[in-house]
């Protein structure tokens, strides 16, 4: 079983989520990031036993207590291999959730650090696409899009998937913040 914990802004980018969709459904591809809603990662999805899935996603949920709502902001659309992403400012608010996920993992259930949680990039992807073509198109055509200068995080979710294979999460639950 694998986890994915998320700050969704799925509402707070609804023109950049239906641009997504529309140019996805004109070029006759399709891309993972549809479905679930655009989030935020907050860890690279991690591998737990079935049979603990009950006790981490309490934690989880646990971890998120006494979290405020923050805001988030946000940098340009830019491509990054298959991916073209919505980057995020420096935020110490992710950035300490990240690592106290990070730690929590590792400490209760020996889920090591995964190589790009070592340098994490907090993005939210708008598009995973095979082709540079459609990428290069896609990034011009979103410049036309209003994107806010700033997101606020007021709903986490924890989703999972028994393969760990983009496109194979589903959202589980909740969090308002």
């Amino acid at each position: 079983m694998y986890i994915w914990v998320a700050v969704d802004v799925d509402e707070q980018v609804i023109e950049l989520r239906e641009y997504a969709e529309s140019y996805a459904k004109e070029h006759g591809v399709s891309s993972p990031t549809l479905s679930l809603p655009f989030h935020i990662s907050l860890k690279i999805s991690f591998e737990i036993p079935n049979e603990k899935r009950v006790e981490v996603t309490r934690d989880i949920r646990d971890l998120f207590k006494s979290q405020e709502p923050f805001t988030i902001p946000v940098g340009a659309v830019e491509k990054n291999a298959s991916i073209l992403w919505l980057t995020i400012g420096d935020s110490p608010e992710l950035a300490s959730i990240h690592k106290r996920l990070d730690g929590l993992m590792l400490e209760k259930y020996g889920v090591a650090e995964h190589e790009f949680d070592k340098d994490f990039i907090f993005h939210a992807s708008i598009l995973i696409l095979n082709s540079e073509e459609h990428l290069c198109r896609a990034k011009d055509a979103v410049k036309s899009i209003n994107i806010p200068s700033e997101l606020v995080a007021r709903k986490v979710i924890i989703g999972s998937s028994t393969s760990g294979k983009a496109g194979s999460f589903s959202v589980d639950e909740e969090i308002v913040l």
